[in-house]
């Protein structure tokens, strides 16, 4: 298909999302008409951006179309699809369906039912159309109009179920903080407009070429600026702190498009404006933020992934993990961005395992907070408390729940395995003592991965005896989940056709240019090529079944299980002490201290400086969960919750942006 073909299916796919919201708007009063309506809207309108999507990718395409010129400020206001945008193009519409088929019967539940959906079926349609409109504009001030759009949809969304205040509170601080990101991202594009004279992406790449060798400082200021607005949506530590409250407040199917597709529209933001749209000269630049982006990744990733096994409710502890997840693509394009002038395989191997971790988490974390939704509409509860022993219940939640857990704790051959190794690789192979460390850091992240994961899973659907009766969620649930299933287990035994893929995109970028013929085998089909230490998905799988075969044969089927006391490492223990929450319960000041008691203290004492230096508990632990604890303190004082302080700040800010931008720019 021409880019011209391409591009009219974007366009036709924006129109459907046009006319779903007012027909949807119209018809919001006959529930039954409009949940109907919004699911067809959605899947005519997924299948046609889906296609779009794809056609960009493979056929390496760049669609283009101008919709009106603003003479006053010298900008076209444009539209424009290149294989990025494909990408996400094809996130969105691929989470679109199934996020509508599990809301067709989900609104329906007594939460729900008391809403109209004129607040729903409509924004959510908005909002997907925001979203498209984000990833095709080619200039910053349709790229704003879209950005804000996208805010306000889901801000409303958020605020869906207006009867609970904890709700509409949360709603707030995302609006207030979402707005303070949007605010940095409009005064970088008004610094760039007065420095280029129009808007458009061709002249902001001109602008910033120019910038590079006259203005340094002036030009890290505005990637700063774009830096915290883009990282603001992206739910980075310490500026994601809005998610973990819209979560629990936003219905589920929207927090599978929140964390699924719109936070990664941060990430967006991070490729097009840092990776895409920076040239030749302002290299060195991508080299300096790389540090940033590697900081910020590693710190989200831990910090995100250790609240995440402390929680007590299923859709905190997704969001919490969200966070994390966008640390470890962070860290994976920081890393990309500082090894491409030292060692370009390197660079493309750290690239595609953050883009993998963008198509894998997107999928994952649909599929999970589903899989939430489903738990609340099945039990009317989130909490971690009220739930357990629903696996003969619900077989068919808890298995797709136990495949979107073991993908996101890294288990192979599943998606965030594959994302995880390479990223990985390319830290740990750097000649770079830092990007050395970050890989010591995304292993330490990985490990509170796997305990959140697990934890996800077992506070659901075990620890408790098996629930009597039928629990299972109505068919169109059970159906959106397993399509998110299918689509991660796809991903996850055939990561070379993903690959191929995505090595088309980076090599797109000029920083990464020929990415696809140094990506090109580095995983096959069905062998390994030790230098990358890759493996084949399916030849494990096979190994596995034809293991589980010969061990059935071999142990038979007719034995009884017996029953046997509770150990943990060999010794037997008592766990009453758990409480109603064990998989809470810190692992080293209760579970581990209660397994293996301590061995008395010699007698005789080493010197005081030697223990501590045999302790990296003290020096290097402590240290960071002080600090981390008092910087988080001191944003939860910041964080009062009164809208009329969060005004004034803004006010201040602003007036304090101005001032700087007046001393930049006068003669």
């Amino acid at each position: 298909m021409t880019p011209e073909g391409l591009m009219n299916l974007v366009l036709l796919g924006i129109g459907i999302l046009a006319l779903g919201i007012l027909v949807t708007a119209l018809t919001s009063e006959q529930r039954a008409l409009t949940r109907v309506l919004g699911v067809v809207f959605a899947l005519v309108a997924g299948i046609v951006l889906l296609y779009a999507g794809v056609g960009l990718i493979v056929w390496g395409a760049t669609a283009r179309i101008t919709l009106t010129e603003i003479t006053a400020i010298k900008t076209k206001l444009t539209l424009q699809a290149d294989m990025l945008s494909g990408l996400f193009l094809s996130l969105i519409a691929l989470l679109s369906i199934p996020s509508a088929l599990h809301s067709f019967a989900y609104l329906e539940h007594p939460h729900y039912r008391q809403e109209s959906l004129i607040r729903y079926y409509p924004m959510f349609m908005l909002f997907l159309l925001a979203m498209v409109g984000v990833v095709v504009a080619w200039d910053l001030l349709t790229f704003l109009v879209f950005w804000e759009v996208m805010t306000l949809a889901s801000y409303v969304l958020v605020a869906y179920e207006r009867s609970k205040p904890e709700n509409l509170r949360a709603a707030l601080k995302y609006f207030i903080l979402t707005h303070i990101g949007a605010l940095c991202l409009l005064v970088a594009a008004v610094i760039l407009w007065v420095q280029g004279g129009s808007f458009e992406f061709e002249t902001v790449f001109a602008t910033v070429e120019r910038l590079a060798k006259t203005r340094p400082i002036l030009l890290h200021v505005i990637l700063a600026l774009m830096f915290v607005g883009f990282a603001t949506k992206a739910a980075l530590f310490p500026f994601g702190d809005w998610l973990p409250d819209a979560h629990p407040a936003a219905p589920s199917p929207i927090s599978a498009m929140l964390s699924g597709v719109m936070i990664k529209l941060g990430i967006y933001g991070f490729l097009r404006f840092f990776v895409w749209l920076l040239p030749t000269a302002a290299f060195p630049f991508a080299y300096d933020w790389s540090y940033v982006f590697g900081i910020f990744g590693v710190v989200s990733a831990v910090l995100g992934g250790a609240a995440a096994t402390v929680t007590y409710d299923a859709k905190v502890l997704l969001a919490y993990s969200s966070i994390a997840q966008s640390g470890f693509i962070t860290l994976g394009i920081g890393a990309g961005m500082f090894l491409f002038s030292q060692d370009l395989p390197l660079a493309n191997i750290a690239m595609a395992g953050a883009f993998f971790h963008i198509v894998g988490d997107a999928l994952v974390k649909a599929l999970l907070f589903l899989n939430a939704g489903s738990l609340l509409y099945a039990t009317g509860s989130r909490k971690f408390a009220d739930l357990g022993g629903l696996l003969e219940a619900m077989p068919q939640t808890a298995g797709t729940a136990f495949i979107g857990s073991m993908a996101i704790a890294g288990f192979p051959p599943l998606t965030a395995f594959v994302s995880k190794w390479l990223i990985l690789q390319a830290l740990l192979f750097s000649k770079s003592i830092p990007v050395t460390f970050s890989g010591v850091g995304m292993l330490l992240a990985s490990i509170f991965s796997i305990l959140y994961s697990v934890k996800f899973f077992a506070a659901s659907f075990l620890i408790k005896p098996m629930r009597s009766g039928n629990l299972e969620v109505p068919s169109t649930m059970r159906l959106a989940q397993l399509i998110l299933t299918l689509l991660v287990i796809a991903v996850g035994l055939f990561p070379g056709a993903v690959l191929k893929w995505l090595s088309w995109i980076i090599s797109d970028a000029s920083m990464f240019a020929g990415a696809e013929e140094k990506l090109a085998g580095i995983w096959q089909w069905a062998w390994v090529q030790p230098i990358t230490g890759a493996f084949s998905p399916l030849v494990l799988v096979g190994m596995f079944f034809v293991v589980s075969i010969f061990a059935l044969i071999a142990v038979g089927t007719e034995r009884q299980p017996r029953k046997a006391p509770i150990w943990l490492g060999g010794e037997l223990v008592k766990l009453e002490h758990l409480g109603g929450h064990p998989q809470g319960v810190p692992l080293r000041e209760e579970l581990l201290q209660r397994a293996y008691p301590r061995a008395p203290v010699p007698r005789w004492r080493p010197p005081e400086w030697f223990t501590k230096l045999l302790d990296p508990e003290a020096w290097m632990y402590r240290p960071v969960i002080t600090g981390g604890t008092w910087v988080s303190d001191l944003l939860r004082r910041a964080h009062t919750g009164v809208p009329h302080l969060y005004i004034a700040w803004q006010i201040i800010g602003a007036v304090i942006i101005a001032l700087v931008v007046w001393l930049m720019f006068r003669k």
